[in-house]
């Protein structure tokens, strides 16, 4: 991320606050009171980069303003062990949560991604792990030979508007954001995708304590007012309705929006002290040439040993087409972590780990050994 857009990103944070303030007045009322504010930070190293550490601050402040109204405010920023810095607002929203039968909640501004059960735990605090599974930050490949850069899932946080209600055994969810699932899209930044609204849904069972299964679906544009990045092959029989006699589009010649369709399903059971959750993601997006399908899966596997040890482990698969080749092949994706952790304190979680990862284009494994340092406070 540009300078420029890191400061639009703290402007916006410092913005937010007389807004917040100004509500809490305004209907003071009706307020109780209720105030929650929260900061994490961690610093992380491994030996694949060097020792060199990864920094993240994530900080969210949850103001009560009366009638069910809350006003949610979380600026991050992150360093990179390369050194270049970036920052987000992460959510800016307002969020109403009824006191009816049966309950209901809404929520509307910058808000965190409707789908993606590992969405939640991209919280250094609530991550059992070091590392986050790489299909949420990692591009794909191109498929068509156009980069548009997005990936099978995306950790990032839309501008939308999300309605979702609740029973004892079951939830659902359904509304509209500003970019599909599979691309993260900062409302801040100067380099952002053109907006492209998507329709959302998804929802879930509790058939007992401890047991959950869901699932949710996204459809939208991911390619809009695009153009040709790079003189393009296209065989006789693609989808581009227009393709010219030698197959060949020009750089810089526009080329159609496309769709795309994000659908997942989720899974979690915790017993005891011992907790696993998983994902499967498919995605099919429209190309100039053919439909191309990625997919990815996420499992993750948590046990508690004493109050203050745990030890977890995670492993992440993915692949994606590439359709310019004579004969259309996949790339494949891994990654695996085993972590051992030692809460020091109630606000101080240290980890260890060994990480190994094969790249979309790597043909061998790398490994490593990774350290971080979590630091979570809460006040209320």
């Amino acid at each position: 991320m540009k300078r420029h857009d890191i400061r639009r990103a703290m402007i916006a944070a410092s913005a937010a606050l007389p807004l917040v303030l100004h509500a809490t007045k305004v209907h003071a009322q009706d307020v109780t009171g209720r105030v929650a504010m929260e900061a994490v930070a961690s610093i992380s190293m491994s030996s694949a980069d060097d020792g060199k550490p990864f920094l993240m601050f994530d900080q969210i402040s949850t103001v009560g303003v009366g009638r069910g109204w809350d006003v949610i405010v979380r600026p991050w920023a992150r360093r990179m062990p390369a050194g270049d810095w970036s920052a987000q607002m992460y959510q800016l929203q307002m969020r109403y949560t009824s006191s009816t039968r049966i309950p209901f909640r809404f929520d509307a501004g910058v808000i965190s991604s409707p789908l993606g059960l590992t969405t939640l735990e991209l919280k250094a605090d609530q991550n059992p792990t070091i590392g986050a599974p790489f299909y949420y930050f990692v591009p794909l490949p191109p498929f068509d030979g156009n980069f548009d850069r997005v990936t099978i899932m995306s950790g990032g946080y839309p501008l939308g508007a999300i309605f979702t209600t609740s029973g004892a055994h079951w939830d659902l969810r359904g509304g509209m954001t500003d970019a599909t699932p599979a691309r993260a899209r900062s409302v801040f930044s100067s380099t952002k995708a053109p907006a492209a609204p998507q329709f959302v849904m998804g929802g879930g069972v509790t058939p007992t304590t401890g047991l959950r299964f869901g699932g949710g679906v996204a459809v939208g544009r991911y390619r809009v007012d695009a153009v040709a990045q790079k003189n393009l092959t296209i065989p006789d029989d693609s989808y581009y309705p227009s393709a010219p006699a030698t197959g060949v589009i020009p750089r810089g010649t526009p080329i159609p929006d496309e769709t795309a369709t994000v659908f997942n399903v989720e899974g979690e059971y915790a017993v005891g002290y011992t907790r696993v959750s998983g994902e499967l993601i498919v995605d099919r997006f429209e190309t100039l040439i053919s439909p191309a399908v990625a997919r990815g899966f996420n499992l993750v596997a948590v046990r508690t040993l004493t109050p203050r040890w745990f030890t977890a482990g995670r492993i992440v698969g993915a692949s994606t087409p590439i359709l310019t080749t004579p004969t259309p092949v996949r790339r494949v994706g891994k990654s695996a972590e085993a972590t051992i952790g030692y809460r020091l304190t109630p606000t101080i979680t240290l980890r260890a780990a060994y990480q190994g990862s094969r790249g979309f284009s790597a043909a061998t494994w790398t490994n490593a050994v990774a350290v971080s340092t979590v630091w979570a406070q809460r006040w209320w």
